[in-house]
């Protein structure tokens, strides 16, 4: 069977750039589609200025921005634009995170 639009994460290898992170990625046409796992260690020094949508599965995260802090969990969707104005930062308050998230791909700058 030729499965043209399905991504199959298990088939797929995690790619861990340290600091308690590792990701499952998919890349096509400018975007892509990553299964990422944050651990409680994972610390994000800078603020990050790429946009994304993302699906929490499972933990709970904690976005700062700049003026404010959110609280995702499971079930919960974010999108966050590109730009200064929206620089956010994430914090995992639970063992773990895990979420699905899109966005454009880094060899598509």
């Amino acid at each position: 069977m030729n499965l043209k639009y399905k991504i199959v994460f298990d088939q797929l290898d995690w790619i861990s750039p340290g600091d308690d992170i590792r990701f499952k990625c998919y890349e096509h046409g400018g975007f892509q589609v990553r299964l990422v796992e944050f651990g409680k260690s994972m610390v994000h020094a800078d603020w990050c200025l790429k946009g994304h949508f993302a699906y929490i599965v499972d933990g709970k995260l904690e976005v700062a921005f700049s003026d404010h802090s959110e609280v995702y969990q499971p079930g919960d969707a974010m999108f966050i634009p590109d730009g200064t104005e929206h620089k956010h930062r994430p914090k995992v308050l639970t063992d773990s995170v895990t979420f699905f998230t899109v966005e454009e791909s880094p060899q598509a700058d």
